[in-house]
């Protein structure tokens, strides 16, 4: 790669609330320390218009998009122009969704680098993108502070694609996922070592008690459904941590897709159980979502309202009777 002095490093990555969206992040502005970046962070129904709001102000800048597809053509339109204008645009990605629609026209853009591969969660393919970089000033110095952020990068790469062999790696992402996307970015770009701040172990413990009143909730609406064949479906409510209270309903579960409505968001999570095939992200992408195999979503904008109107029948009808002449 020719040598190039950055401008204005622009970070779209994924969240709110994903601990690899954050560790994208914050890998790629370790490597870019001294030089003026800007995080975003966007839901996955969000990526396409926050994506379009991006400007540069000169030749020079930079624009990063971790762990975060979009869908739309118009968005590459835009991406090509800022292209034009003399910005430098990578992309990182792991989605299985975003995988099987490369060569689509939403993807048309000239990127100046991008790492697309199921191998490794997005932060630690960024991590290796940069590490092969070569052309910024001090490049052993910004190598060394990816080094020694890796421990962090490990337990993303562990937890986002559920292999698990790091234990601690999913009290980072709970503290990840209660603290929010920018306080977590501002909290893991300080670290020096691989130890919680005083913030994100507030987060922690405040997730564990958020996390039991989820599950709780959860416990409580959840609907199993025969699909035929073995295969059950399990849809329930939640607020929050869909990962962790999915874990738990699938549990001692088999062949089970797990769905859960988040009553924060109004978005849907796609889980399944261990010994599960289906391919979550086919079914995601057919409903304008997108994901991995083992754990997708998408967004239903009417879900919230669809309760409420049945809500309001049931005790609507409640209601007529309680005060209809006659009773008591």
């Amino acid at each position: 790669m020719a040598k190039h002095a950055a401008g204005k490093i622009q970070i779209v990555s994924h969240g709110p609330s994903c601990f690899d969206g954050v560790v994208s992040a914050v890998t790629v502005a370790r490597f870019y320390q001294g030089f003026n970046v800007i995080p975003l962070f966007a839901a996955n129904q969000d990526a396409d218009r926050i994506i379009q709001e991006l400007r540069v102000v000169g030749p020079g800048d930079e624009i990063w998009i971790t762990d975060l597809s979009w869908n739309h053509a118009e968005t590459a339109r835009h991406l090509r122009r800022l292209g034009e204008t003399g910005a430098r645009v990578f992309w990182i990605d792991h989605h299985r969704s975003a995988l099987r629609r490369l060569g689509s026209v939403e993807f048309d853009v000239s990127f100046t680098g991008k790492l697309l591969s199921e191998d490794f969660s997005a932060s630690r393919l960024a991590y290796n993108f940069l590490t092969d970089r070569n052309d910024l000033p001090d490049i052993e110095n910004r190598r060394a502070a990816l080094r020694s952020f890796f421990p962090i990068i490990d337990m993303a790469d562990d937890h986002d694609r559920w292999v698990h062999h790091l234990p601690e790696s999913s009290d980072w992402a709970l503290a990840v996922q209660t603290l929010g996307s920018i306080e977590s970015y501002r909290e893991l770009l300080q670290l020096s070592t691989p130890v919680m701040t005083r913030a994100l172990a507030q987060a922690l413990e405040s997730g564990k008690r958020a996390m039991r009143q989820s599950i709780d909730l959860a416990d409580s609406t959840a609907v199993e459904r025969p699909l035929g064949e073995g295969l059950k479906l399990v849809t329930a409510c939640c607020f929050g941590y869909s990962s962790e209270v999915a874990a738990h309903i699938y549990n001692k579960r088999t062949n089970t897709i797990v769905a859960l409505l988040d009553m924060r968001s109004g978005g849907v999570s796609l889980r399944r159980s261990a010994d599960c095939t289906a391919d979550l992200s086919r079914i995601a992408s057919a409903l304008g979502g997108g994901g991995h195999a083992a754990a997708s979503g998408f967004v239903i904008e009417k879900a919230k309202s669809a309760l409420a109107a049945e809500l309001s029948e049931v005790l609507g009808e409640s209601i007529l009777r309680t005060l209809s002449p006659g009773t008591h």
